[in-house]
Protein backbone atom coordinates (compact mmCIF):
# COMPACT_ATOMS: atom_id res chain seq x y z
CA UNK A 1 0.00 0.00 0.00
CA UNK A 2 1.51 3.38 -0.95
CA UNK A 3 2.16 5.89 1.81
CA UNK A 4 2.20 9.67 1.79
CA UNK A 5 5.66 10.75 0.66
CA UNK A 6 5.82 13.90 2.77
CA UNK A 7 8.70 14.40 5.18
CA UNK A 8 6.17 14.61 7.97
CA UNK A 9 5.18 11.00 7.38
CA UNK A 10 8.82 10.04 7.71
CA UNK A 11 9.03 11.81 11.07
CA UNK A 12 5.86 10.55 12.73
CA UNK A 13 7.85 9.02 15.56
CA UNK A 14 9.28 12.41 16.60
CA UNK A 15 6.14 13.44 18.50
CA UNK A 16 5.64 10.75 21.13
CA UNK A 17 5.35 11.92 24.74
CA UNK A 18 2.80 14.24 26.32
CA UNK A 19 1.76 15.27 29.83
CA UNK A 20 -0.95 13.50 31.85
CA UNK A 21 -4.29 13.71 30.10
CA UNK A 22 -6.87 16.05 31.64
CA UNK A 23 -9.64 14.54 33.70
CA UNK A 24 -12.35 15.76 31.34
CA UNK A 25 -10.95 13.67 28.51
CA UNK A 26 -9.41 10.76 30.37
CA UNK A 27 -10.27 7.58 28.55
CA UNK A 28 -12.22 4.86 30.29
CA UNK A 29 -13.54 1.52 29.23
CA UNK A 30 -16.05 3.47 27.15
CA UNK A 31 -14.81 4.40 23.71
CA UNK A 32 -13.81 8.03 23.31
CA UNK A 33 -14.19 9.66 19.91
CA UNK A 34 -11.67 12.38 19.07
CA UNK A 35 -12.09 15.05 16.44
CA UNK A 36 -9.11 16.39 14.53
CA UNK A 37 -9.23 19.72 16.38
CA UNK A 38 -9.31 17.96 19.75
CA UNK A 39 -6.28 15.89 18.81
CA UNK A 40 -4.32 18.94 17.66
CA UNK A 41 -5.23 21.04 20.71
CA UNK A 42 -4.35 18.28 23.16
CA UNK A 43 -1.06 17.39 21.47
CA UNK A 44 0.04 21.03 21.31
CA UNK A 45 -0.83 21.52 24.97
CA UNK A 46 0.99 18.45 26.29
CA UNK A 47 3.78 17.68 23.84
CA UNK A 48 7.14 17.23 25.62
CA UNK A 49 9.23 18.65 22.79
CA UNK A 50 7.07 21.76 22.85
CA UNK A 51 7.54 22.05 26.60
CA UNK A 52 11.27 21.68 26.14
CA UNK A 53 11.20 24.50 23.62
CA UNK A 54 9.33 26.55 26.23
CA UNK A 55 12.24 26.09 28.63
CA UNK A 56 14.57 27.49 25.99
CA UNK A 57 12.32 30.54 25.72
CA UNK A 58 12.49 31.05 29.48
CA UNK A 59 16.27 30.72 29.41
CA UNK A 60 16.53 33.31 26.62
CA UNK A 61 14.34 35.66 28.65
CA UNK A 62 16.69 35.34 31.62
CA UNK A 63 19.71 36.01 29.37
CA UNK A 64 18.03 39.18 28.11
CA UNK A 65 17.22 40.29 31.64
CA UNK A 66 20.80 39.66 32.76
CA UNK A 67 22.32 41.61 29.86
CA UNK A 68 20.19 44.61 30.86
CA UNK A 69 21.22 44.24 34.50
CA UNK A 70 24.90 44.12 33.50
CA UNK A 71 24.65 47.85 32.72
CA UNK A 72 23.91 48.65 36.37
CA UNK A 73 26.66 49.48 38.91
CA UNK A 74 28.20 46.60 40.83
CA UNK A 75 28.59 46.87 44.61
CA UNK A 76 30.40 44.30 46.77
CA UNK A 77 31.28 44.07 50.43
CA UNK A 78 34.43 42.54 51.93
CA UNK A 79 35.81 41.69 55.30
CA UNK A 80 38.61 39.79 56.99
CA UNK A 81 39.72 38.81 60.47
CA UNK A 82 43.16 37.39 61.33
CA UNK A 83 45.50 36.51 64.19
CA UNK A 84 49.25 37.26 64.25
CA UNK A 85 51.96 36.10 66.65
CA UNK A 86 55.38 37.79 66.37
CA UNK A 87 56.65 40.59 64.19
CA UNK A 88 54.07 42.15 61.92
CA UNK A 89 53.02 45.49 60.51
CA UNK A 90 50.10 46.91 62.43
CA UNK A 91 47.55 47.83 59.76
CA UNK A 92 46.11 50.61 61.89
CA UNK A 93 49.23 52.39 63.20
CA UNK A 94 51.46 51.23 60.37
CA UNK A 95 54.12 50.24 62.94
CA UNK A 96 56.25 47.11 63.35
CA UNK A 97 55.18 45.22 66.44
CA UNK A 98 56.16 41.98 68.11
CA UNK A 99 53.16 40.60 69.95
CA UNK A 100 50.00 38.60 69.58
CA UNK A 101 47.43 40.68 67.73
CA UNK A 102 43.93 40.23 66.38
CA UNK A 103 43.31 42.37 63.30
CA UNK A 104 40.58 42.86 60.74
CA UNK A 105 39.04 45.13 58.16
CA UNK A 106 35.69 45.66 56.45
CA UNK A 107 34.77 47.62 53.36
CA UNK A 108 32.39 48.23 50.48
CA UNK A 109 33.56 48.80 46.93
CA UNK A 110 31.67 49.53 43.75
CA UNK A 111 32.17 50.24 40.08
CA UNK A 112 30.15 51.33 37.09
CA UNK A 113 31.03 50.94 33.44
CA UNK A 114 30.98 54.32 31.72
CA UNK A 115 32.08 53.25 28.25
CA UNK A 116 33.28 50.00 26.66
CA UNK A 117 32.72 50.37 22.94
CA UNK A 118 28.91 50.04 23.33
CA UNK A 119 29.38 46.32 23.95
CA UNK A 120 26.83 46.21 26.77
CA UNK A 121 24.17 48.01 24.73
CA UNK A 122 24.75 45.80 21.68
CA UNK A 123 24.61 42.69 23.87
CA UNK A 124 21.14 43.72 25.06
CA UNK A 125 19.98 44.21 21.46
CA UNK A 126 21.44 40.86 20.37
CA UNK A 127 19.83 38.97 23.28
CA UNK A 128 16.48 40.57 22.49
CA UNK A 129 16.72 39.30 18.90
CA UNK A 130 17.74 35.85 20.16
CA UNK A 131 14.77 35.82 22.52
CA UNK A 132 12.39 36.54 19.63
CA UNK A 133 14.10 33.91 17.46
CA UNK A 134 13.78 31.22 20.15
CA UNK A 135 10.09 32.05 20.51
CA UNK A 136 9.79 31.29 16.80
CA UNK A 137 11.68 28.03 17.36
CA UNK A 138 8.89 27.08 19.73
CA UNK A 139 6.30 28.05 17.11
CA UNK A 140 8.08 25.85 14.56
CA UNK A 141 7.89 22.87 16.93
CA UNK A 142 4.18 23.54 17.41
CA UNK A 143 3.65 23.58 13.64
CA UNK A 144 5.47 20.26 13.30
CA UNK A 145 3.31 18.75 16.04
CA UNK A 146 0.16 19.95 14.29
CA UNK A 147 1.21 18.55 10.91
CA UNK A 148 2.24 15.22 12.46
CA UNK A 149 -1.15 14.87 14.14
CA UNK A 150 -2.95 15.70 10.89
CA UNK A 151 -0.81 13.16 9.02
CA UNK A 152 -1.62 10.33 11.42
CA UNK A 153 -5.30 11.32 11.49
CA UNK A 154 -5.48 11.19 7.69
CA UNK A 155 -3.77 7.79 7.64
CA UNK A 156 -6.37 6.41 10.02
CA UNK A 157 -9.16 7.71 7.76
CA UNK A 158 -7.43 6.34 4.66
CA UNK A 159 -7.07 2.85 6.08
CA UNK A 160 -10.62 2.90 7.42
CA UNK A 161 -11.89 3.53 3.89
CA UNK A 162 -9.60 0.82 2.54
CA UNK A 163 -10.99 -1.52 5.21
CA UNK A 164 -14.54 -0.67 4.18
CA UNK A 165 -13.71 -1.39 0.53
CA UNK A 166 -12.09 -4.70 1.43
CA UNK A 167 -15.14 -5.74 3.46
CA UNK A 168 -17.45 -4.93 0.54
CA UNK A 169 -15.15 -6.90 -1.74
CA UNK A 170 -15.32 -9.88 0.64
CA UNK A 171 -19.11 -9.73 0.65
CA UNK A 172 -19.16 -9.75 -3.16
CA UNK A 173 -16.82 -12.73 -3.25
CA UNK A 174 -18.99 -14.62 -0.79
CA UNK A 175 -22.10 -13.89 -2.87
CA UNK A 176 -20.28 -15.09 -5.96
CA UNK A 177 -19.21 -18.24 -4.14
CA UNK A 178 -22.84 -19.05 -3.28
CA UNK A 179 -23.86 -18.74 -6.92
CA UNK A 180 -20.84 -20.72 -8.08
CA UNK A 181 -21.59 -23.53 -5.63
CA UNK A 182 -25.13 -23.75 -7.01
CA UNK A 183 -23.81 -23.92 -10.57
CA UNK A 184 -21.27 -26.54 -9.55
CA UNK A 185 -23.98 -28.70 -7.94
CA UNK A 186 -26.01 -28.33 -11.12
CA UNK A 187 -22.98 -29.52 -13.09
CA UNK A 188 -22.63 -26.32 -15.07
CA UNK A 189 -19.09 -25.47 -13.99
CA UNK A 190 -16.11 -27.46 -12.69
CA UNK A 191 -15.19 -27.68 -9.00
CA UNK A 192 -12.03 -25.67 -9.62
CA UNK A 193 -14.15 -22.53 -9.84
CA UNK A 194 -15.41 -23.14 -6.31
CA UNK A 195 -11.91 -23.81 -4.99
CA UNK A 196 -10.53 -20.65 -6.56
CA UNK A 197 -13.27 -18.53 -5.01
CA UNK A 198 -12.54 -20.08 -1.61
CA UNK A 199 -8.91 -19.04 -2.08
CA UNK A 200 -10.05 -15.57 -3.08
CA UNK A 201 -12.13 -15.30 0.09
CA UNK A 202 -9.04 -16.16 2.13
CA UNK A 203 -7.11 -13.45 0.27
CA UNK A 204 -9.88 -10.89 0.89
CA UNK A 205 -9.90 -11.75 4.60
CA UNK A 206 -6.12 -11.25 4.71
CA UNK A 207 -6.52 -7.82 3.14
CA UNK A 208 -9.10 -6.95 5.79
CA UNK A 209 -6.73 -8.04 8.56
CA UNK A 210 -3.95 -5.94 7.02
CA UNK A 211 -6.16 -2.86 6.89
CA UNK A 212 -7.27 -3.42 10.49
CA UNK A 213 -3.65 -3.74 11.60
CA UNK A 214 -2.76 -0.52 9.81
CA UNK A 215 -5.63 1.28 11.53
CA UNK A 216 -4.51 0.02 14.93
CA UNK A 217 -0.90 1.03 14.27
CA UNK A 218 -1.85 4.59 13.38
CA UNK A 219 -4.28 4.76 16.31
CA UNK A 220 -1.46 3.67 18.60
CA UNK A 221 0.71 6.44 17.20
CA UNK A 222 -2.07 8.94 17.88
CA UNK A 223 -2.50 7.61 21.43
CA UNK A 224 1.21 8.03 22.03
CA UNK A 225 1.11 11.58 20.65
CA UNK A 226 -1.75 12.42 23.00
CA UNK A 227 -0.13 10.53 25.89
CA UNK A 228 -3.23 8.58 26.87
CA UNK A 229 -1.83 5.87 29.16
CA UNK A 230 -5.17 4.12 29.66
CA UNK A 231 -6.20 4.20 26.01
CA UNK A 232 -5.79 1.51 23.39
CA UNK A 233 -7.24 0.90 19.93
CA UNK A 234 -10.15 -0.95 21.53
CA UNK A 235 -11.45 2.13 23.36
CA UNK A 236 -10.04 4.88 21.13
CA UNK A 237 -11.40 6.12 17.85
CA UNK A 238 -11.42 9.26 15.77
CA UNK A 239 -14.30 11.17 14.31
CA UNK A 240 -14.95 10.29 10.67
CA UNK A 241 -15.93 13.46 8.79
CA UNK A 242 -17.72 13.59 5.49
CA UNK A 243 -14.92 14.27 3.02
CA UNK A 244 -16.19 15.25 -0.42
CA UNK A 245 -14.59 13.83 -3.52
CA UNK A 246 -12.21 16.12 -5.40
CA UNK A 247 -13.90 17.93 -8.23
CA UNK A 248 -12.45 19.20 -11.49
CA UNK A 249 -12.37 22.86 -10.49
CA UNK A 250 -8.98 24.51 -10.66
CA UNK A 251 -7.30 25.10 -7.31
CA UNK A 252 -7.94 28.74 -6.41
CA UNK A 253 -4.31 29.64 -5.78
CA UNK A 254 -0.87 28.79 -7.09
CA UNK A 255 2.38 27.79 -5.43
CA UNK A 256 3.96 31.25 -5.67
CA UNK A 257 0.99 32.84 -3.90
CA UNK A 258 1.26 30.30 -1.10
CA UNK A 259 5.01 30.90 -0.81
CA UNK A 260 4.54 34.69 -0.72
CA UNK A 261 2.06 34.29 2.13
CA UNK A 262 4.14 31.72 4.00
CA UNK A 263 7.48 33.53 3.66
CA UNK A 264 6.15 36.52 5.59
CA UNK A 265 4.69 34.54 8.46
CA UNK A 266 6.18 31.05 8.81
CA UNK A 267 8.43 30.93 11.89
CA UNK A 268 11.40 29.29 10.16
CA UNK A 269 11.65 32.21 7.71
CA UNK A 270 11.11 35.02 10.20
CA UNK A 271 13.49 33.29 12.61
CA UNK A 272 16.24 33.20 9.97
CA UNK A 273 15.89 36.96 9.47
CA UNK A 274 16.23 37.57 13.21
CA UNK A 275 19.33 35.41 13.34
CA UNK A 276 20.92 37.58 10.62
CA UNK A 277 20.28 40.71 12.67
CA UNK A 278 21.62 38.97 15.77
CA UNK A 279 24.82 38.05 13.89
CA UNK A 280 25.22 41.72 12.91
CA UNK A 281 25.04 42.68 16.57
CA UNK A 282 27.71 40.07 17.32
CA UNK A 283 30.02 41.91 14.91
CA UNK A 284 29.31 45.20 16.69
CA UNK A 285 30.08 43.56 20.05
CA UNK A 286 33.35 42.15 18.76
CA UNK A 287 34.39 45.49 17.22
CA UNK A 288 33.77 47.14 20.59
CA UNK A 289 36.92 45.38 21.76
CA UNK A 290 38.98 47.91 19.77
CA UNK A 291 37.70 50.77 21.93
CA UNK A 292 39.09 51.85 25.31
CA UNK A 293 36.99 51.17 28.38
CA UNK A 294 36.31 53.65 31.16
CA UNK A 295 34.87 52.80 34.55
CA UNK A 296 34.18 54.72 37.73
CA UNK A 297 35.32 52.97 40.94
CA UNK A 298 35.06 53.80 44.61
CA UNK A 299 35.32 52.22 48.03
CA UNK A 300 34.78 52.84 51.74
CA UNK A 301 36.78 50.80 54.27
CA UNK A 302 37.93 50.72 57.89
CA UNK A 303 40.17 48.51 60.04
CA UNK A 304 40.86 47.28 63.55
CA UNK A 305 43.89 45.96 65.47
CA UNK A 306 44.12 44.76 69.06
CA UNK A 307 47.73 46.01 69.13
CA UNK A 308 46.67 49.63 68.78
CA UNK A 309 46.37 51.70 71.98
CA UNK A 310 45.46 55.18 73.13
CA UNK A 311 47.63 57.06 75.69
CA UNK A 312 46.75 59.08 78.77
CA UNK A 313 49.02 62.14 79.27
CA UNK A 314 50.28 62.72 82.88
CA UNK A 315 52.83 65.11 84.66
CA UNK A 316 55.44 67.17 82.85
CA UNK A 317 58.97 65.98 83.69
CA UNK A 318 62.47 67.20 82.71
CA UNK A 319 64.66 64.95 80.74
CA UNK A 320 68.46 65.62 80.89
CA UNK A 321 70.60 65.19 77.79
CA UNK A 322 74.47 65.43 77.75
CA UNK A 323 75.68 67.73 74.95
CA UNK A 324 79.39 68.37 75.83
CA UNK A 325 82.06 69.53 78.42
CA UNK A 326 83.30 72.88 79.57
CA UNK A 327 87.06 71.99 79.76
CA UNK A 328 89.41 69.70 77.99
CA UNK A 329 89.62 67.40 80.93
CA UNK A 330 86.00 66.66 80.53
CA UNK A 331 85.38 67.41 84.15
CA UNK A 332 82.49 69.86 83.68
CA UNK A 333 79.66 68.22 81.63
CA UNK A 334 77.06 70.34 79.93
CA UNK A 335 73.43 69.15 80.01
CA UNK A 336 70.28 70.26 78.21
CA UNK A 337 67.02 69.79 80.01
CA UNK A 338 63.93 69.19 77.85
CA UNK A 339 60.42 68.80 79.17
CA UNK A 340 58.36 65.67 78.34
CA UNK A 341 54.89 64.40 79.12
CA UNK A 342 54.29 61.09 80.79
CA UNK A 343 52.18 58.76 78.52
CA UNK A 344 50.16 55.86 79.88
CA UNK A 345 48.71 53.44 77.31
CA UNK A 346 45.01 52.57 77.53
CA UNK A 347 42.57 50.34 75.54
CA UNK A 348 41.39 51.44 72.07
CA UNK A 349 37.76 50.11 71.78
CA UNK A 350 36.81 48.12 68.68
CA UNK A 351 34.02 50.36 67.44
CA UNK A 352 36.06 53.46 68.15
CA UNK A 353 38.81 52.11 65.90
CA UNK A 354 36.31 51.35 63.13
CA UNK A 355 34.94 54.88 63.35
CA UNK A 356 38.37 56.57 63.50
CA UNK A 357 39.94 54.51 60.68
CA UNK A 358 37.32 55.04 57.97
CA UNK A 359 38.89 55.61 54.55
CA UNK A 360 37.18 56.61 51.30
CA UNK A 361 38.34 56.27 47.73
CA UNK A 362 36.98 57.27 44.34
CA UNK A 363 38.66 57.09 40.95
CA UNK A 364 38.39 56.48 37.23
CA UNK A 365 39.95 53.47 35.51
CA UNK A 366 40.97 53.69 31.87
CA UNK A 367 41.90 50.59 29.90
CA UNK A 368 43.33 51.12 26.41
CA UNK A 369 43.81 47.98 24.28
CA UNK A 370 47.20 48.06 22.57
CA UNK A 371 48.07 44.46 21.77
CA UNK A 372 46.27 41.32 22.89
CA UNK A 373 47.45 38.62 20.52
CA UNK A 374 45.05 39.68 17.72
CA UNK A 375 42.16 38.42 19.86
CA UNK A 376 39.81 41.27 18.97
CA UNK A 377 40.59 41.07 15.26
CA UNK A 378 39.99 37.31 15.21
CA UNK A 379 36.74 37.73 17.14
CA UNK A 380 35.55 40.22 14.54
CA UNK A 381 36.42 37.83 11.71
CA UNK A 382 34.61 34.96 13.45
CA UNK A 383 31.55 37.17 13.91
CA UNK A 384 31.55 38.01 10.21
CA UNK A 385 31.66 34.30 9.42
CA UNK A 386 28.68 33.87 11.73
CA UNK A 387 26.81 36.52 9.73
CA UNK A 388 27.56 34.77 6.45
CA UNK A 389 26.40 31.48 7.93
CA UNK A 390 23.14 33.09 9.13
CA UNK A 391 22.55 34.51 5.64
CA UNK A 392 23.12 31.09 4.06
CA UNK A 393 20.77 29.46 6.58
CA UNK A 394 18.13 32.03 5.64
CA UNK A 395 18.50 31.18 1.95
CA UNK A 396 18.33 27.46 2.75
CA UNK A 397 15.14 27.93 4.78
CA UNK A 398 13.48 29.91 1.98
CA UNK A 399 14.52 27.36 -0.65
CA UNK A 400 13.23 24.46 1.45
CA UNK A 401 9.92 26.21 2.04
CA UNK A 402 9.56 27.06 -1.66
CA UNK A 403 10.40 23.48 -2.66
CA UNK A 404 8.01 21.98 -0.10
CA UNK A 405 5.13 24.21 -1.20
CA UNK A 406 5.83 23.66 -4.90
CA UNK A 407 5.98 19.90 -4.40
CA UNK A 408 2.75 19.87 -2.38
CA UNK A 409 0.99 22.02 -4.96
CA UNK A 410 2.14 19.76 -7.80
CA UNK A 411 1.10 16.67 -5.84
CA UNK A 412 -2.33 18.19 -5.13
CA UNK A 413 -2.91 19.02 -8.80
CA UNK A 414 -1.75 15.55 -9.87
CA UNK A 415 -3.88 13.88 -7.20
CA UNK A 416 -6.89 15.81 -8.46
CA UNK A 417 -6.21 14.68 -12.02
CA UNK A 418 -5.58 11.10 -10.87
CA UNK A 419 -8.88 11.06 -9.02
CA UNK A 420 -10.81 12.18 -12.10
CA UNK A 421 -9.05 9.57 -14.25
CA UNK A 422 -9.41 6.89 -11.58
CA UNK A 423 -13.12 7.63 -11.28
CA UNK A 424 -13.65 7.05 -14.99
CA UNK A 425 -11.44 3.99 -14.85
CA UNK A 426 -13.39 2.61 -11.89
CA UNK A 427 -16.68 2.99 -13.71
CA UNK A 428 -15.26 1.14 -16.72
CA UNK A 429 -13.75 -1.66 -14.63
CA UNK A 430 -16.96 -2.04 -12.61
CA UNK A 431 -18.88 -2.58 -15.82
CA UNK A 432 -16.20 -4.95 -17.12
CA UNK A 433 -16.30 -6.88 -13.84
CA UNK A 434 -20.08 -7.28 -14.00
CA UNK A 435 -19.86 -8.52 -17.58
CA UNK A 436 -17.09 -10.95 -16.67
CA UNK A 437 -19.11 -12.24 -13.76
CA UNK A 438 -22.11 -12.93 -15.98
CA UNK A 439 -19.93 -14.63 -18.59
CA UNK A 440 -18.22 -16.71 -15.90
CA UNK A 441 -21.54 -17.85 -14.51
CA UNK A 442 -22.61 -18.84 -18.04
CA UNK A 443 -19.34 -20.68 -18.62
CA UNK A 444 -18.22 -18.36 -21.40
CA UNK A 445 -14.86 -17.47 -19.72
CA UNK A 446 -12.59 -19.24 -17.28
CA UNK A 447 -11.45 -18.09 -13.85
CA UNK A 448 -8.18 -16.71 -15.20
CA UNK A 449 -9.98 -14.19 -17.37
CA UNK A 450 -12.40 -13.37 -14.58
CA UNK A 451 -9.56 -12.74 -12.10
CA UNK A 452 -8.01 -10.29 -14.54
CA UNK A 453 -11.22 -8.24 -14.53
CA UNK A 454 -11.48 -8.55 -10.76
CA UNK A 455 -7.89 -7.44 -10.15
CA UNK A 456 -8.40 -4.47 -12.44
CA UNK A 457 -11.40 -3.45 -10.35
CA UNK A 458 -9.48 -3.87 -7.09
CA UNK A 459 -6.64 -1.70 -8.35
CA UNK A 460 -9.04 0.98 -9.57
CA UNK A 461 -10.75 1.08 -6.18
CA UNK A 462 -7.40 1.41 -4.41
CA UNK A 463 -6.23 4.13 -6.82
CA UNK A 464 -9.30 6.30 -6.35
CA UNK A 465 -9.09 6.09 -2.55
CA UNK A 466 -5.40 6.93 -2.60
CA UNK A 467 -5.90 9.85 -4.98
CA UNK A 468 -8.74 11.25 -2.87
CA UNK A 469 -6.82 11.30 0.40
CA UNK A 470 -3.59 12.39 -1.24
CA UNK A 471 -5.41 15.39 -2.69
CA UNK A 472 -7.10 16.28 0.61
CA UNK A 473 -3.84 16.00 2.54
CA UNK A 474 -1.87 18.18 0.12
CA UNK A 475 -4.65 20.75 -0.04
CA UNK A 476 -4.85 21.02 3.74
CA UNK A 477 -1.08 21.24 3.87
CA UNK A 478 -1.14 24.23 1.51
CA UNK A 479 -3.96 25.87 3.45
CA UNK A 480 -1.89 25.53 6.62
CA UNK A 481 0.97 27.45 4.99
CA UNK A 482 -1.52 30.16 4.08
CA UNK A 483 -2.30 30.59 7.77
CA UNK A 484 -5.63 28.77 7.71
CA UNK A 485 -6.78 26.34 10.39
CA UNK A 486 -6.78 22.72 9.24
CA UNK A 487 -10.32 21.32 9.32
CA UNK A 488 -11.90 18.30 7.70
Amino acid sequence: MRRFSSKFLASLGLVMGCHTFSVAQTTTATETVWSLQQCVDHAVKNNLQLRQAGLSVEQAAIDLKQSRADQLPSVNGSGSHSFNNGFFLDPVRNQIQNQQVWAGNVGINGSVNLYSGLQAQNTVKRNKLEYEAIQLDQQKVQNDVTLNVVTVYMNVLLNQEILKTNQERLNLTKSQLERTQKLFKAGSIPESNVLELNAQIASDELNIITAQNNIELFELQMIQMLNLPDANPANFSIEVPQIPDPDQTIIGFNAEEVFASASSRMPEIVRAGLRIRSAEKNIAIARGGYHPSISLVGSVSTRYSSGSSLFNFGNVISQRTLVGYQDEGMNQPIYIYTPSVEQTPRDYPYFNQLQDNIGQYIGVNLNIPIFNGFRVRNNVQLSRLGLRNAQINSDIARNELRQTIAQSYTDAVNAQKRFVAAKKQLEAFEQAYKNSEIRLNNGLINNVDFNVARNNLVKAQSDIIQAKYDYIFRLKFLEFYQGKTITL
